[in-house]
C-alpha cells in the first residue's frame, strides 16, 4: 500500500496520465491543457490521434527537457480496426512524434476465444513502440470481462512486454475499473511478464466519484492513473490527506 500521508503534488502529478480526448474539442481546448502540462508536469499527455502534431509543436521541447510522454490512443475506442490499420495508424502516429501509444485491445476476440489474435495483435503493438523506443500500453478493457479473463488479458499483454496493463478506454460499461479488477492484474503482473521487462497498471475509466477513487487506486499501488481530472487530482491531495487514509 501507498501512504498518501507521504504524497506530493509533485508524487502525484508523475502518476497521472492526463487525458485531453474529447472528440467535440477544438484545438483552444488542446492549447488550454498543454498549459496545465507545463504548469504539472504530467508523467503524459494523451490527445486524440489528429491533435498530436499540434502536442508536438507546443510541448516537444518541454516534454523532451521534463520527461513527459506525448500519447495518442490507436483504434480508440473500440479496438476493432483491423491489425493493418492499427499497425498503420501507430507507425502514422510515430512518425507525427508520439512517444506513447495505447492500443485498444479487440476485447471481442478475447470472449470469442481467439487468443491467438489477441496476443499476435499486442505483439504487433509492442514490435512498433519498441522499435520507435517509445512507452507502449494497451488497453483491454475489463468492463466487457469477468475476473477469469482480466486475469488472460493481463497475462498475455504482460507475457508481450508492454510498459502498462490499461484498464479501460472510459467509454465502457460504468463502475469498472472497481479494486477488485486492479487487484486481479497486480497478481498477474507479480506472476508474469517480458525478460527485463516490467509491467505496470495504468487505471483509466474511473467512475465517480473520481477523485476519492483515484486516490484509492494509487493507494492500491497503480503505476498510473489516466484521467482528464489529473489537474483536479493533482490540487486535492492536501484535502486528501486531511480528510481520507488518515493513519492508513
Amino acid at each position: 500500500m501507498v501512504d498518501i500521508q507521504q504524497l506530493t503534488p509533485r508524487d502525484v502529478a508523475r502518476k497521472m496520465d492526463y487525458a485531453v480526448l474529447n472528440r467535440a474539442g477544438g484545438e483552444n481546448e488542446i492549447l488550454d491543457a498543454c498549459a496545465k502540462v507545463r504548469k504539472y508536469r504530467f508523467a503524459a499527455f494523451h490527445v486524440l490521434p489528429c491533435w498530436v502534431p499540434t502536442l508536438v509543436r507546443e510541448l516537444g521541447a518541454f516534454a523532451r527537457e521534463h520527461a513527459v510522454e506525448l500519447g495518442a490512443p490507436v483504434a480508440f475506442p473500440y479496438g476493432t480496426a483491423s491489425s493493418e490499420t492499427k499497425r498503420r495508424e501507430a507507425e502514422t502516429l510515430i512518425e507525427a512524434g508520439a512517444t506513447a501509444l495505447d492500443m485498444v485491445a479487440n476485447v471481442g476476440w478475447l470472449l470469442d476465444g481467439r487468443l491467438d489474435r489477441y496476443e499476435r495483435e499486442c505483439r504487433d503493438h509492442m514490435g512498433i513502440c519498441r522499435e520507435a523506443g517509445i512507452n507502449a500500453k494497451v488497453i483491454i478493457e475489463v468492463g466487457y470481462l469477468d475476473e477469469r479473463q482480466v486475469a488472460t488479458a493481463a497475462g498475455i499483454v504482460a507475457a508481450c512486454g508492454a510498459d502498462f496493463v490499461k484498464t479501460a478506454t472510459g467509454t465502457g460499461p460504468v463502475g469498472r475499473p472497481n479494486l477488485r479488477d486492479v487487484l486481479v492484474i497486480q497478481r498477474v503482473l507479480a506472476e508474469s511478464g517480458g525478460p527485463g521487462v516490467r509491467t505496470g497498471v495504468k487505471v483509466s475509466g474511473i467512475a465517480e466519484p473520481r477523485i476519492i477513487n483515484a486516490y484509492a487506486f494509487i493507494r492500491m499501488g497503480a503505476d498510473r492513473i489516466g484521467t482528464r481530472a489529473a489537474p483536479r487530482i493533482v490540487d486535492a491531495l492536501p484535502e486528501v490527506q486531511r480528510t481520507l487514509f488518515t493513519g492508513m
